[in-house]
């Protein structure tokens, strides 16, 4: 299948200053978005507690966003997942005190009525440990069953034996139980399943700097792979095009407002991945061809390459999108975040791979004359030497001949740039060491 008519000859090493800028646009305002108006962080980055109402009957969102609606949960808290035939319905509360604050004061009330105003000497709670309560109280000791009478008149609070003395624990009924007793009272006869995951605010956080990690380290090893597997200057641009896709991805989803959570962690390292591939693709075609076509320009060869390989690059992409799209459009809320951003991640992906990492070869290569000048006293500082020269490598004498034919004696100096000078002399080298194996 040709997408693509052989033979094509796009210039994408001369659009890389537009397609950088634009790239570099898009980088500034993801950046700014995310910092000054941040992401929609879902529950487990930022904590709090996700109830799934699953019913057996057909029960309408309409219905359960009414039941609710006494315990002050807003409409947007409370989504349907799936079709209406479903009948399923999450609720997401990031607020992880939420509803605790009338029992609290509640409790603390009872407590000093039955045992005095002077009681309680401290009153502690802490959301990471669930819905409890930590009371110290002054003397004398008493039993849990004594403290347990104080909460008689307390729906679901209960009074739980502490280790240290003069001190209980009272667990009070969270905001799980209220949901199912308001569900089981409005739909009685109606039967249902209710799973609950919980998330502590100190484990979101931890969450949140492992995700951040996790895509880090990723990039870190993308680069010690490209540059081992390639060159040196092959890597630097692969890692800044993942970076790319990362971050704009991020910045598409805080305009959007989708919410930020676990699964997205997983697509944006899916997205490194995809991308990646793509980026190695086209780079094993310009190893390939420099070994091929030893004298040709870089910034033709590189064109070349990323137009052989276009037809490749985008059925690749697009057999992709579709069966991504599948997920998004028929997958429901719980998969929906994670393939959109997948859709986004193969679209910027692509790009990032033709107007960033391949061009970035070239200016690489302009560059490597000056980091070796830069670095060179400080490896020889070090006692590092460069490599001795190989039998019948290329002299700077020679430097200046003609494109296409290898330099002389008698060709300037000054012709060539240091650049051009450095791959003649790479290229005249792998000749030699071609020749040596065939002989």
């Amino acid at each position: 299948m040709q997408l693509i008519k052989p033979g094509t000859t796009i210039d994408f090493v001369g659009m890389r200053k537009v397609g950088s800028a634009a790239s570099l646009i898009a980088v500034l305002i993801s950046l700014v978005l995310f910092f000054v108006r941040g992401p929609n962080w879902g529950i487990d980055f930022t904590g709090g507690t996700e109830i799934v109402i699953d019913f057996e009957e057909q029960v309408s969102i309409e219905e359960v966003r009414g039941t609710l609606a006494q315990m002050r949960l807003g409409g947007d808290e409370i989504q349907q997942a799936g079709s209406d035939e479903d009948a399923q319905f999450i609720i997401r509360i990031q607020d992880t005190t939420f509803g605790s604050d009338e029992l609290r004061a509640e409790v603390e009330s009872a407590l000093r009525a039955k045992f005095g105003p002077q009681w309680i000497s401290e009153l502690s709670f802490d959301a990471q440990v669930g819905a409890r309560m930590l009371v110290r109280y002054t003397a004398p000791q008493l039993s849990r069953e004594q403290i347990q009478e104080a909460l008689a008149g307390i729906d679901g609070a209960v009074a739980e034996e502490s280790p240290d003395d003069l001190t209980v624990q009272i667990k009070l009924p969270g905001v799980t139980s209220k949901v199912q007793g308001l569900v089981e009272q409005a739909f009685a006869g109606k039967a249902f399943e209710l799973s609950v995951e919980s998330v502590g605010p100190k484990v979101g956080d931890e969450l949140r700097v492992s995700g951040a990690l996790a895509i880090l380290a990723t990039l870190a090893l993308v680069l010690v792979y490209v540059a081992f597997r390639f060159d040196l200057a092959f890597a630097p641009g692969a890692v800044i095009a993942l970076l790319h896709d990362v971050i704009v991805v991020l910045g598409v989803f805080t305009i959007t407002g989708h919410e930020f959570n676990l699964s997205m962690v997983g697509a944006m390292l899916t997205i490194v991945g995809y991308s990646i591939n793509d980026t190695i693709i086209i780079y094993d075609r310009i190893r390939e061809n420099m070994r091929r076509y030893r004298r040709a320009d870089l910034s033709r060869l590189i064109n070349d390459s990323i137009n052989e390989t276009l037809t490749r690059t985008m059925a690749t992409s697009l057999t992709t999108v579709l069966a991504v799209a599948c997920f998004t459009f028929m997958g429901g809320p719980v998969i929906e975040t994670f393939a959109l951003a997948i859709i986004l991640g193969v679209f910027f992906g692509t790009w990032s791979t033709i107007f960033i990492a391949t061009p970035s070869i070239v200016l690489m290569e302009d560059l490597r004359p000056h980091l070796q000048r830069w670095f060179a006293p400080v490896l020889g500082a070090a006692g590092v030497s460069g490599p001795a020269p190989e039998a019948g490598a290329l002299s700077t004498a020679g430097a200046g001949a003609a494109p296409g034919e290898v330099p002389t004696a008698d060709a300037p100096a000054a012709a060539l740039t240091a650049s051009e000078q450095r791959r003649r002399e790479r290229q005249e080298r792998r000749r030699l060491a071609d020749q040596q194996k065939e002989d």
